[in-house]
């Protein structure tokens, strides 16, 4: 039995597949299957039954489970102990973070924390919201900036980022202050793929409708050209707005009334949160957050 092997076991269970949990650990799905296969085999039980619907652990897969959470506790525990002796000289923290938080405020966070941790090596990974959030499940990072609320992680809220309906100049709501969300309910979406889209439901949600969804882009300027082209309407956070538009875009930022936010949070792995790099790098984003208004909207022309 191997600690990678317990390790991929959680990670399916907190996933709900195979697929998932070779994203989550960055690994291939055969290493995935060979690393269940060897504990099954290891045990002499089988773990889980899979089918196409996904994957159900079995009833002594069930109760394994809660004794690998535990080994996988243990051996975390342990690393915190053994960087916390090695903070002076040395260590390493793993970083995930969104595209938006890497470009926007993460620069200025790294200085600020190193020059608390000169020594601490830094590993950083950008993904998606999921990602990063199956990333700490996985224990792939120590922590990550996610959107809140995550209810099965530990989890220190940071910052408010306001959401912006965007539009094409040309629509008829573009010259509009502040758009209610009633007045979007009827229009096409070209949907970011991400945390977005949840917020956006549910606000329609408050109206009793759901959002019609033409597209779904992955990338902040696909996006915004292709609601330059008609596409269709979209809503960005203020964060991920970018500073240079596609050419000859014309498109508005309309804020929406009242006021939607996506509020964003640091992740943290339960065993990981007192290990001094970590608690560092928590310290020096909160007063970073308060000391330089990093919830604040961004102003209302995305382009002309």
């Amino acid at each position: 039995m191997k600690l990678s092997q317990i390790t991929v076991f959680v990670a399916i269970a907190d996933t709900g597949s195979f697929t998932n949990a070779a994203k989550a650990l960055s690994i291939s799905q055969s290493a995935v299957s060979h690393a269940i296969a060897g504990l099954e085999a290891s045990l002499g039980v089988a773990l889980m039954k899979r089918d196409r619907s996904g994957v159900e652990l079995t009833g002594v897969g069930r109760r394994v489970l809660t004794h690998a959470r535990e080994l996988l506790l243990r051996a975390e525990q342990m690393r915190v102990e053994a960087d916390t002796v090695r903070t002076d000289v040395g260590g390493t923290i793993r970083i995930g973070t969104s595209q938006s938080f890497a470009a926007r405020l993460l620069p200025r966070l790294m200085t600020e924390f190193r020059a608390r941790l000169p020594h601490v090596d830094i590993l950083l990974r950008e993904g998606t919201d999921k990602q990063i959030t199956d990333w700490l499940r996985g224990y792939v990072i120590d922590v990550g900036i996610v959107t809140l609320p995550k209810k099965d992680l530990t989890v220190t809220p940071l910052m408010q980022d306001e959401v912006f309906a965007v539009l094409p100049g040309d629509h008829p709501l573009a010259a509009s202050e502040s758009l209610a969300v009633r007045q979007l309910v009827d229009e096409e979406f070209v949907m970011p793929v991400g945390a977005v889209e949840p917020i956006l439901r549910t606000v329609f949600r408050t109206v009793g409708r759901e959002p019609t969804v033409a597209y779904r882009v992955h990338g902040v300027n696909a996006l915004l050209a292709m609601v330059a082209e008609g596409h269709g309407v979209t809503v960005v956070p203020a964060l991920a707005m970018p500073g240079t538009l596609p050419p000859d875009a014309d498109l508005r930022a309309v804020p929406f009334s009242p006021p939607v936010f996506r509020h964003l949070g640091i992740g943290v792995r339960t065993a990981a949160r007192n290990a001094p790099a970590v608690a560092a790098f928590v310290s020096a984003a909160q007063e970073l957050a308060r000391s330089e208004g990093w919830s604040r909207p961004a102003t209302g022309e995305a382009g002309r």
